[in-house]
C-alpha cells in the first residue's frame, strides 16, 4: 500500500498536537507495512531536499502561502483559510505528480479541499480531520469585520474536503457526528483516536524520576504539576490561567512545569518553569506527580490527555479538555475552570511505583487499525470513472 500525507504545516518539530498526530500516524502506518511519503511546508530545521524519518519520506515545499499564518492574526484569520488561498497550478499539481502514483492520499486538515478537488486516478482521497475546524475557530476567532467571512470561507472549506473524500478519518465519534449534521450524512467515517509512544511506559520510572527532577533542581517533597500545550490561543490562555489563578491557591511546595509554545521560555527558579518546547517529555511526565489540561474550548480531541494517560499520571482536565475521553469515568477529574484549582488540591498524586499501566492504545496500535482502515477501503474502491470533477 502506497500512502501519500499532505499537510499544510510543517512535519517537524512537533511542537503541539496537530504535528504530533500527522507525524506519529504517518510512521504508524509505515510500521504497519504502508509506503508512505508526506508532503508538508519547509520549516526551520529541516533539510530542504527529501528526507527520511521513522521509516517516512518526507517532501518539504516552499509556497509563497506557507508565511501567511505568521503574518496574519489566526485570531482574525483562520490559518487554514490563509493556506487555502494557494493556486492548485502554481506548485502543488507539480509536486504530487513528482511524487507519484498512490493508492491513498491522506489530506490532514481542510486547507487543500482544492487540491483534494483535482485528483485524479485510481487514488482514493481521504480527509484526517484533526477537529471540526468550524466549530474551533468559531470558538477562538476575535469579533471583527472580518470574522464571518472567514468562518464561511471555513466552513466551505471542511464541506468540500468532506464531499472530495472517500473516507473520512476523526479523533472522536462525537466529532463524526457533528460532520455529519454540518456536511451532509453521505459521508463514510473512520474513528482513529489520539495515541502515545510506547516509550513513556518504558524503563525505570523511579530512576528516571530521581533524574528529571535533580536535573530541574526539584525536591523530593515538592509537588510537581505539568502542562504540555502548542502555540494555539486556547493553550496560552490555559497557562496563564494556571499561573494566575491555580498557583496561588497550592502553597509554596508546589511547583509547575510548563511546555511546549504557549509561552515564553523563562529561566531561573521560582514555583513557575516555562521550558519552551522540550523535544522529549518522558522527563517532565516522570518528575510530575498531577497532569493539567484547563483549556476553555475545543474540538477533536487532545494529544497531552493521551500522553499523560500513557505517563500513568493523574489527570484534572475541564470538560472541553476531556472531550473524547469521557468513556474512561474516573480516570480523569473534570472540573471547570471555576473549581480547577480545588480539584488539583484535593487530587492525591501516586508515587511512581503506583502510577496506573495505560490502557489506551500507542500510535503503533493506532497505525494498524489505520492501515486495516485503508486496506478495506481499496478493496471496496468504486471504478477509477468515479473521480470527482473539481467544485466550480
Amino acid at each position: 500500500m502506497r500512502v501519500l500525507v499532505v499537510t499544510p504545516y510543517p512535519i517537524a518539530p512537533t511542537t503541539h498536537g496537530g504535528r504530533m498526530r500527522t507525524s506519529r500516524l504517518a510512521a504508524a502506518l509505515a510500521r504497519a507495512g504502508a509506503q508512505v511519503a508526506v508532503l508538508c511546508p519547509w520549516g526551520p530545521g529541516m533539510p530542504w531536499r527529501p528526507f527520511r524519518r521513522d521509516g517516512v519520506t518526507c517532501h518539504p515545499h516552499a509556497f509563497a502561502t506557507n508565511v501567511l499564518p505568521a503574518v496574519l492574526d489566526s485570531r482574525l484569520v483562520p490559518a487554514l483559510v490563509a493556506l487555502s488561498w494557494h493556486p492548485f497550478r502554481w506548485g502543488p499539481a507539480q509536486r504530487l505528480r513528482r511524487i507519484g502514483s498512490c493508492d491513498i492520499i491522506q489530506f490532514d486538515f481542510c486547507a487543500h479541499a482544492a487540491w483534494m478537488e483535482r485528483v485524479r486516478g485510481p487514488a482514493r482521497v481521504v480527509y484526517s480531520a484533526h477537529n471540526v475546524e468550524y466549530d474551533f475557530a468559531r470558538a477562538r476567532t476575535r469579533r471583527s469585520i472580518v470574522r464571518g467571512p472567514a468562518l464561511r470561507r471555513l466552513a466551505e472549506l471542511e464541506r468540500r474536503a468532506v464531499t472530495a473524500s472517500a473516507l473520512v478519518v476523526t479523533c472522536t465519534a462525537a466529532d463524526a457526528a457533528r460532520m455529519g449534521e454540518l456536511y451532509g450524512g453521505g459521508a463514510r467515517f473512520e474513528v482513529v483516536p489520539n495515541g502515545f509512544d510506547e516509550a513513556l511506559v518504558d524503563g525505570d520510572r523511579r530512576g528516571e524520576r530521581e533524574r528529571a527532577r535533580a536535573a530541574l533542581g526539584i525536591a523530593a517533597d515538592e509537588s510537581v504539576i505539568v502542562f504540555v500545550g502548542g502555540p494555539a490561543q486556547h493553550n496560552r490562555e490555559a497557562a496563564r490561567f494556571l499561573e494566575l489563578e491555580v498557583m496561588p491557591r497550592l502553597g509554596e511546595r508546589a511547583r509547575l512545569l510548563i511546555a511546549g509554545q504557549c509561552g515564553e521560555p523563562r529561566g531561573g527558579g521560582g514555583a513557575v518553569r516555562r521550558l519552551g518546547y522540550v523535544e522529549d517529555l518522558r522527563g517532565l511526565y516522570a518528575a510530575a506527580d498531577i497532569a493539567v489540561n484547563p483549556v476553555a474550548y475545543g474540538s477533536g480531541s487532545s494529544v497531552k490527555i493521551a500522553e499523560y494517560l500513557g505517563a500513568g499520571l493523574p489527570i484534572v482536565t475541564t470538560p472541553a479538555g476531556a472531550r473524547g475521553y469521557e468513556h474512561l469515568g474516573a480516570r480523569l477529574c473534570v472540573a471547570p475552570l471555576g473549581e480547577f484549582a480545588a480539584a488539583v488540591e484535593k487530587l492525591r498524586p501516586p508515587s511512581p511505583g503506583e502510577r496506573s499501566a495505560a490502557r489506551e492504545p500507542t500510535w503503533t496500535e493506532l497505525g494498524r487499525r489505520l492501515h486495516a482502515a485503508y486496506t478495506r477501503l481499496l478493496e471496496n474502491a468504486a471504478p477509477e470513472s468515479a473521480t470527482r470533477a473539481p467544485a466550480p
